[in-house]
C-alpha cells in the first residue's frame, strides 16, 4: 500500500515560484505519474528526492519562437533548450513548416527554411526524413520521440505549395484555392495545430531568389484563412515582421484570436519605433482584441559573414550579390562601380531594420593570421586606420580573406532603458530564440536564463515572481497550453530547479553534432540544476539524461 503512494520525485525545501506572478514561499513539491499531486510540508517517501535547500522551483520555461521543426527530428531534446530550463517549445513560426506536404512540395520547403532560417540545406537533407503529408502526421512523428514538451503552428507558406505549387511564389491565389487552403488550414487545426503562422518580410526569400509564399498572398486571403481558426474558436495567429500594423489589427478583429506579431525592440535608426507599437497595441487591446509582440529578453546580436549572410539583404546590390557564385562575388566586390552602387544604396535616407552603422560592426573572427590584431575592433575603426572609406575597408578585409571573415552586430536591443520598458508592457511576450535557426550566426537558446540573469539579478527590473510568470503561464495562456505554465496539483509537473544568485547563459561555442557533421552554435548555461519534463528529470547540471518523457501539445480543436 505505502509502495503505491510512493511518489516518482519530491523536490524538498525549494523556494516555489509557482509562475502566478505571487510571492514565492518555502515548500516542498510532489510528483507522481507525470503530475504534481502537492505542495506544502510532504510527508510521503519517494522513489528520487532532491534537495532543493537554497534554490528556487518554478514551473518549466515555455519557447513559443522556435524553428526546431527539423532539428528535432534528430535531436529529441532541442539542445540546447533544456539547458536553459525550457521544458516546451512552439515550433512553425514565420509560416514556416514541413508540413502539410506532397512529394512535389517538399523542395519549396526546404529551399524556404534554409535560405530564411539559414538552416545548412545538407542538413536538411540528411536528417529530415519525410514520410508525412498532412500536419497531424507530421505531430504524429513526434510521440514517444522526444524530450521536451513540442507543439506547433503550422505555416502559410507549406499551405500555398501544398495547393498552388510552384505557382504559390508567382501570383496571388484564386478564390477556389483559398478554399482550399481553408480546408487545410482546418484540418491542421484539427490535427493538433497551436493556430497558424505568416510571413510577410520582404527580406525573407528562397534559395533560388523568389520570394517565400506568403509574400504573394493578398491581404483577403490572409483575413480568410483567419476566420478558420475564429469558427473553431481555436489557436493564435502569428504574423511576421513587416506585418503593417493595420493589417495586425485587421487579423484581430477578423479572427477573434490572440494574435502574435514581431516584434518590439529598440532599432537605433529608429529610435521611438517601439512606443509607437506600444501605443498600438495598448488601443488594440482597449478595444476588446488581442495583439501581443514579441520581444527578445537580451539584445539581438548578430554574427555574419559574406559567404552565407543575410544582413544585408534589405539592399538589393547587396542581396543580388550574394545569390552570385563565390568567385564571381569577388569579383563583384572587387568592382569599383559596383562598390559605387551598394555605397549609394547605403546612404539612401529611408527606413532600414539594420542601423547602418559601421561603428556598430565589429570583426569577430579571421581567417589570416596577419589580421588577427582586427578581432574585436569595429569598421569605423579599422578605416580611420587605413585611411579609407568603411565600406572600402569593409570589402578589402573580406576579399583578402575569401569571405571567411566573421562579423558581429548588435542588431537591436541595445538600448536597456527602452527595452525594460518594453519586456515590462502586459501587451509584450517575452521569447525570440529563433532556436534551431541561423545555427551557424548565432545561439539565443538563453533568453529566459538571461531575462533572470540581467533583467531581475544585475538591473533589479523585475521581481522574481514577475519574470517567471511571463516566461511560463503568460505564454501557456495565450497559447492555450492548458496544463502547463504553474505549479500547482494537477498540473503537468514541467518544473526547473535553479539557483537565483548564478543562473546566467555562458557564451556561445561551436559543436559539430547536425547531420552532414555542419557545425552549428551552442549555448551552454550556468546555475540550472534541474530540468524535469512530465515528472522525469532530463537534464541535471548541464547533462542530458536520456529520458525521453516530451508530449505533443495539441490545440483545443484537435480531434483524436
Amino acid at each position: 500500500m505505502y509502495a503505491a503512494l510512493m511518489l516518482d520525485l519530491l523536490i524538498r525545501g525549494g523556494l516555489v515560484v509557482d509562475g502566478t506572478g505571487l510571492p514565492g514561499y518555502r515548500a516542498d513539491l510532489g510528483i507522481r505519474d507525470g503530475r504534481i499531486t502537492e505542495i506544502g510540508r510532504i510527508q510521503e517517501g519517494a522513489a528520487r528526492t532532491i534537495d532543493a535547500g537554497g534554490l528556487v522551483v518554478a514551473p518549466g520555461l515555455i519557447d513559443h519562437h522556435t524553428h526546431l521543426d527539423a532539428q528535432l527530428l534528430w535531436d529529441p531534446y532541442g539542445t540546447s533548450e533544456p539547458q536553459h530550463g525550457v521544458t516546451t517549445v512552439v515550433t512553425g513560426n514565420c509560416g514556416l513548416t514541413l508540413a502539410p506536404v506532397v512529394d512535389e512540395s517538399r523542395e519549396a520547403l526546404v529551399k524556404s527554411l534554409a535560405r530564411v532560417e539559414a538552416i545548412p540545406r545538407e542538413s536538411l537533407e540528411e536528417g529530415v526524413g519525410w514520410g508525412w503529408s498532412s500536419y497531424g502526421e507530421y505531430l504524429d512523428g513526434f510521440e514517444n520521440k522526444v524530450g521536451i514538451n513540442v507543439g506547433g503552428l503550422v505555416g502559410h507558406i507549406a499551405v500555398r505549395h501544398r495547393v498552388m505549387g510552384e505557382e504559390a511564389v508567382e501570383r496571388e491565389a484564386e478564390p477556389v484555392e483559398v478554399e482550399r487552403m481553408r480546408q487545410l488550414l482546418h484540418e491542421s487545426l484539427r490535427g493538433g495545430a497551436l493556430g497558424m503562422s505568416t510571413n510577410r518580410n520582404k527580406r525573407h526569400m528562397r534559395e533560388d531568389g523568389k520570394p517565400v509564399a506568403s509574400r504573394l498572398a493578398s491581404e483577403e486571403e490572409l483575413l480568410s484563412l483567419t476566420e478558420v481558426a475564429r469558427d473553431l474558436n481555436a489557436g493564435i495567429i502569428l504574423c511576421s515582421s513587416d506585418t503593417p500594423l493595420e493589417l495586425v489589427e485587421k487579423l484581430a478583429r477578423r479572427s477573434e484570436r490572440p494574435v502574435v506579431w514581431q516584434s518590439v525592440q529598440h532599432l537605433w535608426n529608429d529610435p521611438d519605433r517601439w512606443r509607437q507599437q506600444l501605443e498600438f497595441v495598448e488601443r488594440v487591446f482597449a478595444d476588446g482584441y488581442r495583439t501581443f509582440g514579441i520581444a527578445n529578453a537580451l539584445p539581438i546580436i548578430v554574427r555574419f559573414d559574406m559567404k552565407t549572410g543575410q544582413t544585408f539583404d534589405e539592399f538589393q546590390t547587396w542581396k543580388q550579390l550574394m545569390f552570385l557564385p563565390v568567385a564571381d562575388r569577388l569579383a563583384a566586390f572587387k568592382d569599383p562601380a559596383t562598390r559605387k552602387r551598394m555605397a549609394a544604396e547605403w546612404d539612401e535616407p529611408r527606413m532600414t531594420v539594420f542601423h547602418k552603422r559601421w561603428d556598430l560592426i565589429d570583426v569577430l573572427s579571421v581567417a589570416r593570421p596577419e589580421h588577427e590584431a582586427l578581432i574585436g575592433r569595429s569598421v569605423t575603426d579599422i578605416a580611420r586606420e587605413q585611411g579609407k572609406d568603411p565600406l572600402d575597408a569593409y570589402l578589402d578585409l573580406c576579399i583578402a580573406e575569401d569571405l571567411a571573415t566573421e562579423f558581429t552586430t548588435v542588431g537591436a536591443g541595445g538600448d536597456a532603458e527602452a527595452m525594460q520598458e518594453i519586456l515590462r508592457s502586459p501587451y509584450v511576450l517575452i521569447g525570440l530564440s529563433d532556436a534551431g535557426a541561423h545555427v551557424q550566426f548565432g545561439a539565443s537558446f538563453g533568453y529566459g536564463t538571461e531575462m533572470l540573469a540581467r533583467w531581475v539579478r544585475q538591473r533589479n527590473a523585475f521581481r522574481l515572481e514577475e519574470a517567471i510568470q511571463k516566461l511560463t503561464s503568460v505564454v501557456a495562456r495565450v497559447y492555450g497550453l492548458r496544463d502547463r505554465g504553474q505549479l500547482e496539483p494537477g498540473m503537468a509537473a514541467d518544473v526547473i530547479v535553479f539557483d537565483p544568485t548564478t543562473v546566467q547563459p555562458c557564451e556561445p561555442e561551436w559543436a559539430e553534432d547536425f547531420p552532414a557533421r555542419t557545425r552549428r552554435l551552442v549555448q551552454r548555461c550556468e546555475g540550472m540544476h534541474f530540468t524535469i519534463v512530465n515528472g522525469k528529470v532530463i537534464c541535471e547540471d548541464g547533462r542530458l539524461t536520456g529520458d525521453l518523457p516530451g508530449k505533443v501539445l495539441r490545440g483545443a480543436a484537435y480531434a483524436a
